[in-house]
């Protein structure tokens, strides 16, 4: 058999084709598929037996947990309106019946919530998740019937009915597909995919009822025959023997064909069942990191497993010096009493000793006992808290979540420090909100193309429940809002949804958008009013006015068709004041005209008044606000300057203390260098006495001049000159040259351990 480019095959049967089309794609994300089970197993935290008593830090689980509620908290809202913010009574009727109709069945049916919830965990553990789209009517007269395939027997309907049987019911359920069991065409980038294919396990009676007896001759198995068996997880835990059956769409074929694994011919090919604008029954996936080049995505957690891994031996080891410190020692076994210290050991409690005078003698219970030091290991085990804790910023890092995510704060950061970092992790996870509500937008829109065109027209109305609301009771505008339905596309309305809308962040989002239009429409209206009453031909710019400022709001969706009779209201009574009436008198004329002078002079007087207090309030306002601003200032300069102060006291005291030490630090080496000097000078004058012929009493009364006149420094050397020359009879010439040999500049000779040994005079 042989096979063309274009997705055609040769042959009657397509099933060898698929099947070697399935084996080569399972080929290409072969290698992804083993490490997403691998990240599972390590979310889940299961371990073998070999991994049982290591010690794990699951920053995985956690990083998971955080990342969950911040992407997809709470339920997805779709929101349908017109392509274009025009008047259209009709278009906005049919917008608000298809927003009803995907609200009622994404609410009413648990399918949609939970395979988004299912959709998002693939994303973040292996790195993909996707769903699929099903049209599943119910006949009259015939029970409900639950596939595991598309119904492709089914969308083939009428809108109204089919060989006589009316359609009661209809749903258009989101199955979740797992995240090996979805498969596509190996390609560069989504646009590029042109066969997508999804894998379900039917039993032989499921299999039978819906391809018949062919499917007898498929092969059942209670177990997955791969390598990697954890995709099976359904076949696992069941005691059934199921069937892996591919369902494949093939858009360049516009085909759908069923194939089982392990039989070689196909199960059935059928034509384009649902006729969707994007032919797949899947939006674009959401994936984890991938480039232009494939499609194979990277999960989050390769981006940090090292650290991840260091994380977990810093943990290991934790967790064994942790065993390892303990109270433990050794006692001398001759007073066996000492071992029921700790094990019997309570408060106020005393144990007898028998050999007392022998404990005493060595030592006591200090010199009995000796404990196991554990210093060590608790500075060991100190810095190892802090290396797992920097392990751990570096992840958080990586994965851009922030401690305002976690829900961790410290006391002493202040506002505008916590809402930076706020605003910083809501940016590193903007892009990830995006994909996550371009996925939801995407499901809204497949839904809608299959209620458009197989759900009966009295169903959506049901539904919507749009009778209740004044546009639904106008027969002609409900007529042509569900003809509008059957006949137009995907491309007449704007299906989105909202990122902010699916993070559990802002709960008050919804109020506080219907306060802030019920707010901007009163203010207008206030300004509009005058307006209109003084120049009535304004009317029609108002009311567009009015309109365009309304549709701008979600909110205020709800109040465009009162507001739109309300103008048609007052335009009809304005274009009745335009008709002329009939000639009156004079008389009532000038009444007439009294009349509306006073009542121009009443409305004056008013406008006057009302613009007189809204500028007084305006006045308030700003001066109030002025108020605060200057009171917030003030209290910031005031804090500002005693921080100012207690700083300068700071550096004030750390300077006199500076200053302090080197006063005394200065005067200790002056004192010790004076003290050396003296002590020098004294043998000198010894030296120079002896010299001169002095005695002892000479020299004693001349050393004593000597430290006269140096604490003097001079002011009395003419009395202790006089008072030695009488003591010894000496000539003052001689104790002149005495004088002058202590005046002279001297130089201290040190010894070899740098004390004073001398001085001499220098030359």
């Amino acid at each position: 058999m042989a096979y063309e480019d274009n997705g055609a095959y040769e042959g009657d049967d397509p099933g060898p084709y698929w099947h070697d089309q399935l084996e080569n794609a399972a080929k290409v994300f072969e290698k992804w598929e083993r490490r997403g089970h691998k990240i599972v197993k390590r979310y889940r935290d299961e371990r073998d037996a070999v991994e049982m008593p290591r010690m794990k830090f699951n920053i995985l689980w956690s990083n998971i947990q955080v990342l969950m509620p911040s992407l997809y908290g709470r339920q997805a809202k779709p929101e349908v309106s017109r392509r274009y913010m025009d008047q259209d009574p009709v278009g906005r009727l049919a917008s608000t019946m298809l927003e009803r109709v995907i609200e009622y069945e994404t609410t009413q049916f648990n399918d949609f919530d939970s395979s988004m919830v299912n959709a998002v965990q693939d994303r973040l553990l292996p790195g993909r998740g996707t769903v699929w789209i099903r049209y599943e009517p119910v006949i009259v007269g015939q029970p409900e019937v639950e596939n595991e395939l598309s119904e492709a027997e089914e969308p083939q309907l009428s809108n109204a009915e089919e060989g006589g049987e009316s359609i009661d019911a209809a749903h258009s359920p989101v199955d979740y597909v797992y995240w090996s069991d979805f498969v596509h065409s190996p390609a560069r980038t989504w646009d590029e995919v042109w066969w997508v294919a999804r894998a379900v396990y039917m039993t032989k009676e499921e299999g039978v009822e819906r391809f018949g007896d062919v499917f007898k001759n498929v092969g059942m198995t209670s177990q997955n025959t791969d390598d990697d068996s954890a995709n099976q997880m359904t076949v696992k835990t069941s005691f059934e023997r199921k069937a892996k059956v591919f369902e494949i769409w093939n858009k360049r074929t516009l085909k759908v064909c069923w194939v089982a694994k392990g039989y070689p011919q196909s199960l059935d090919e059928r034509d384009d069942p649902l006729e969707l604008e994007g032919f797949f029954p899947c939006p674009r996936p959401l994936m984890a990191t991938t480039t232009t080049g494939t499609m194979i995505p990277i999960p989050d957690f390769c981006e940090y497993e090292d650290q991840a891994q260091e994380l977990d031996n810093l943990t290991q080891r934790i967790y064994m010096l942790t065993k390892a410190c303990k109270v433990v020692g050794v006692f001398n076994a001759e007073f066996k009493e000492l071992g029921r210290l700790f094990t019997e050991g309570i408060d106020n409690k005393m144990f007898p000793v028998t050999s007392w005078a022998a404990m005493s003698e060595k030592g006591g219970l200090k010199g009995a006992i000796d404990m196991m030091d554990t210093s060590q290991i608790v500075m060991t085990l100190q810095q190892l808290y802090a290396a797992r804790e920097a392990v751990k910023q570096s992840i958080y890092e990586i994965m851009g979540i922030s401690d305002i995510l976690r829900g961790a704060s410290k006391a002493q950061e202040t506002l505008g420090a916590q809402q930076l970092k706020a605003n910083f992790g809501s940016l590193r996870l903007r892009s990830s909100q995006g994909d996550v509500a371009r996925f939801a937008s995407d499901i809204f829109k497949l839904k809608a193309q299959v209620i458009c065109k197989f759900y009966p027209p009295e169903l959506i109305v049901e539904m919507s429940g749009v009778m209740s609301t004044p546009d639904g009771q106008d027969p002609q505008m409900l007529q042509a809002a569900i003809q509008m339905l059957s006949n137009s596309t995907i491309r007449d309305f704007h299906i989105a949804v909202e990122a902010d809308s699916l993070a559990q962040i802002d709960e008050q989002a919804e109020k506080q958008g219907a306060q802030e239009a019920i707010q901007t429409i009163g203010l207008f209206l206030r300004e509009a009013i005058p307006m209109v009453a003084q120049a009535p031909e304004t009317l029609p710019m108002a009311s567009e006015m009015l309109l365009f400022l309304v549709r701008r709001f979600r909110a205020g969706r709800g109040l465009e068709s009162a507001v739109e009779r309300a103008m048609k209201a007052l335009q009809d009574k304005a274009d009745q004041a335009k008709q002329q009436p009939p000639a009156p008198n004079p008389e009532q004329m000038k009444l007439q005209a009294q009349g509306q002078t006073e009542q121009m002079k009443m409305q004056a007087q008013s406008q006057s008044d009302q613009m007189r207090m809204q500028a007084e309030a305006q006045m308030a306002q700003a001066q109030a606000q002025l108020d605060m601003q200057m009171q917030q200032a003030k209290t910031q300069a005031e804090m500002q300057l005693a921080q100012m102060k207690a700083e300068f006291e700071t550096v004030k005291q750390q300077n006199e203390m500076q200053i302090k030490a080197r006063e005394m630090a200065g005067r200790e080496e002056y004192d010790r260098w004076k003290a050396e000097l003296d002590a020098a000078t004294k043998v000198l004058v010894a030296q120079i006495g002896a010299k001169a012929g002095l005695d002892q009493a000479a020299m004693s009364a001349q050393m004593a001049a000597s430290e006269e006149i140096d604490s003097t420094l001079g002011d009395g050397m003419s009395e202790a000159i006089n008072r030695l020359a009488d003591m010894h009879g000496q000539t003052l010439g001689q104790i002149s040259g005495v004088m002058q040999a202590i005046s002279a500049p001297k130089r201290i000779i040190r010894g070899p351990d740098g004390r004073a040994a001398g001085v001499e005079i220098a030359v």
